[in-house]
């Protein structure tokens, strides 16, 4: 505990004058003992401006001026960036590759310079007492981390932090972070290795753990019976496990060299499969400590698989990495804009409102989001479409696909008008539905006159145009009725009609099942068009110093419709707080149809202005049409405080051309250096991806593409 220069002086001087008590004593020790303490705070802030880790702006530029070292222009680069990189251009040794690299990580973050795995689970994580997990950092360094309960507030229910803090605990070689995904508004885990570059990987092994973690490479497929029996049996130390009965394992989604993770009794631990066998339905490793039996799933957390995956720096599509191709050659790959480029949210173009992902669609004109605490109880919102099928295979197991949709122009905005808890409800027009997979069991398919009339046992949920696929029936057709065939006609619940052509005749059995491609029930996001009924963000606005007015947040809308070519002393409008003094009134503002400013007196009414009589209207407005009071005339004016947030543009690529005049100054003699500038592909997919072996400020490349 840090003792104040008061209390020091209290301390020094005789306990008879009691001087933390006496009032004369007390102000007076307290009055020398706060201006020396502002004299060694002042002495403290003073010494740290000597040191390069402790310095701030303007001293720490002068420091790196005394190594010629200067902070590099256009990047907006920060002083804990700057601070770094003063030790990288100056006083580590020469190592060039070394030195890129560590530029490359200043430049580009972790992310895209070192091998790093991610769970894909998301937390809350549930974990067992005593579960471990087991890697390898860059191909020899072995890592061995176990969760013990007493770590946990609730290892059933670990936070991300929990798990991240017992990892770094337990680890020599790489580290661990909590990875918060803006886009989908969830906590996973990522571990690094301490190996910046193409140079360091991390190599998965084992441990039960992963059941809960979900690392890249866990298998979704294969192991996920509640009632699965296996015939164990162990013949040396090879231990072959045999599907019995039960919920089918799904072994076709597993190949040898997987991990098996078993969490059974007798048998528990992970091991890397030396086989696996189709034919018996059977996978076998090795364990000396296994016991023979027969043994039944309770859990599909009981038996899992996982592939041995191995994460590369070079895997990812987004990398920024050296390689060392040849003596005296070394080709720098990165991406076409560094995220150093500093874009504060102060003064920065970004959305005003939240975004939050859809948790469930509860009904055509309502659903649940993860957090609705900063909604408004109503208002507009967008959704950022995320497509899904689920697909069924032969062997009776299904997989979703997912595809990302882009925020366009004409997408449309829907309307909520109530919230209760994280549920929006009342929302217009309807919300677009869900990906289905509907399946049922067939009674009977009557084909005639290339119809087929199908009953079901159950509700076959179909609509008319949709596809019904029919499988698995019996008929002696030579056309058989199995296939996908088109709804033409609902009957009732259990019957209707598609187009099949063939020969007459009837199929039994078999199923009939849908695929519905629809709205992705999770990570499915919701924006929010505006962040508060009553907006308080300042900006960020491209402000128009010439503009005829500038607009005011009094803002309401027309109930009755507005004829053009006519006048009105009074027009009908929605109660509103527009004030009730003369002004002037702008309608259907930000459409082809606005006009304006027009001069009001009075509001006779709360739904009711009086507006000036001899003013014609140029346009129709419609009931509905927005009437926006101005706040004056004339331009916005600024008021040199900087509180008017405008937006700015940045050039992302200037970062990249800074960095890449850096490596061409530092770099030693003899040394050939080829830039490759990897652009995402899927922006890019009409020309080459690469930029690769030119300067930057060559224009050949921008001139060809």
């Amino acid at each position: 505990m840090t003792i104040s220069t008061t209390q020091k002086l209290h301390k020094q001087l005789p306990s008879m004058f009691n001087t933390e008590n006496n009032p004369i004593w007390k102000a007076l020790v307290e009055a020398i003992g706060e201006s020396d303490q502002d004299i060694a705070d002042l002495v403290e802030n003073v010494r740290k401006q000597f040191f390069v880790k402790t310095a701030s702006r303007p001293y720490l530029d002068r420091l790196g001026a005394q190594s010629q070292v200067q902070r590099p222009r256009f990047v907006g680069m920060s002083d804990p960036d700057f601070r770094e990189f003063i030790p990288i251009m100056s006083y580590q040794p020469k190592q060039v590759k070394l030195v890129f690299d560590k530029l490359l990580d200043l430049f580009f973050m972790k992310d895209a310079t070192t091998s790093f795995i991610q769970t894909t689970n998301y937390a809350p994580f549930v974990l067992e007492d005593g579960w471990t997990l087991e890697y390898i950092v860059d191909a020899h360094n072995e890592e061995r981390v176990e969760f013990r309960a007493s770590e946990f507030t609730n290892i059933t229910a670990a936070t991300a932090d929990e798990i991240v803090a017992a990892i770094n605990r337990q680890t020599r070689y790489s580290y661990a972070i909590a990875y918060d995904d803006s886009l989908t508004k969830r906590t996973y885990i990522r571990i690094f290795t301490n190996t910046i570059g193409s140079k360091g990987s991390v190599s998965l092994t084992g441990g039960l753990s992963n059941i809960g973690l979900q690392f890249n490479g866990f298998n979704t497929l294969a192991g996920l019976g509640t009632n699965t029996e296996w015939n164990v049996v162990k013949v040396g130390d090879t231990v072959t496990f045999t599907y019995v009965s039960g919920d089918d394992p799904g072994l076709t989604h597993v190949q040898a060299g997987d991990i098996v993770l078993i969490d059974m009794a007798l048998n528990r631990g992970s091991f890397v499969i030396k086989s696996v066998d189709l034919a018996s339905q059977s996978f076998s490793f090795e364990n000396k400590f296994a016991t023979a039996g027969n043994y039944t799933q309770t859990s599909n957390t009981d038996l899992r698989f996982m592939e041995a995956y191995v994460a590369n720096v070079w895997r990812r599509e987004r990398r920024a990495i050296t390689w060392e191709v040849s003596p005296g050659e070394i080709v720098v790959e990165l991406p076409p804009s560094p995220p150093i480029v500093k874009r504060l949210r102060k003064g920065a173009s970004h959305i005003n409102g939240n975004i939050q992902v859809m948790s469930s669609r509860d009904s055509d004109s309502s659903l649940t989001i993860v957090d609705a605490s900063d909604f408004p109880s109503s208002g507009k919102f967008l959704i950022k479409r995320q497509e899904r099928i689920s697909t069924e295979y032969n062997d009776a197991s299904t997989s979703n696909f997912d595809h990302f949709g882009r925020l366009i122009s004409d997408q449309p905005v829907y309307s909520y008008t109530g919230k209760s808890g994280n549920q929006l409800t009342g929302i217009t027009p309807d919300l677009p539905a869900i990906a289905g997979f509907n399946k049922v069991n067939m009674v009977s398919a009557t084909r005639s006159a290339n119809y087929a009339t199908v009953v079901t046992s159950t509700d076959h949920n179909l609509s008319v145009g949709e596809y019904a696929i029919i499988d698995g029936s019996t008929d002696a057709l030579v056309l058989p009725l199995d296939g996908t065939w088109k709804v033409t006609e609902i009957t009732d619940s259990t019957t209707f009609k598609v187009l099949s052509p063939g020969d007459d005749g009837v199929a039994t059995g078999g199923t009939v099942r849908i695929e519905r491609l629809g709205l992705s029930p999770d990570n499915t996001q919701i924006l929010l068009r505006t962040s508060k009924l009553e907006p308080t963000m300042p900006g960020p606005y491209m402000w128009d110093t010439e503009a005829p007015y500038v607009l005011s947040s009094y803002t309401t809308n027309l109930t009755t419709a507005i004829p053009a070519g006519t006048t009105a002393r009074n027009i009908q409008v929605d109660a509103n707080d527009i004030p009730d003094a003369e002004g002037r009134l702008v309608f259907s503002f930000g459409t082809e149809r606005e006009e304006g400013p027009v001069r009001y007196f009075f509001k006779p009414s709360s739904t009711a202005i009086s507006i000036d009589p001899a003013y014609i209207f140029q346009y129709s407005h419609s009931a509905g049409d927005a009437v926006t009071m101005i706040r004056r005339r004339g331009g916005i004016q600024f008021s040199g405080l900087g509180t008017e947030r405008g937006a700015y543009i940045t050039d992302p690529a200037a970062a990249r051309e800074v960095l890449q005049e850096l490596m061409e100054e530092i770099k030693s003699v003899g040394v050939f250096l080829n830039f490759l500038i990897r652009y995402p592909e899927q922006y890019y997919a009409t020309v080459d991806v690469y930029r690769s072996g030119v300067d930057p400020d060559d224009t050949y490349w921008e001139a060809q593409h």
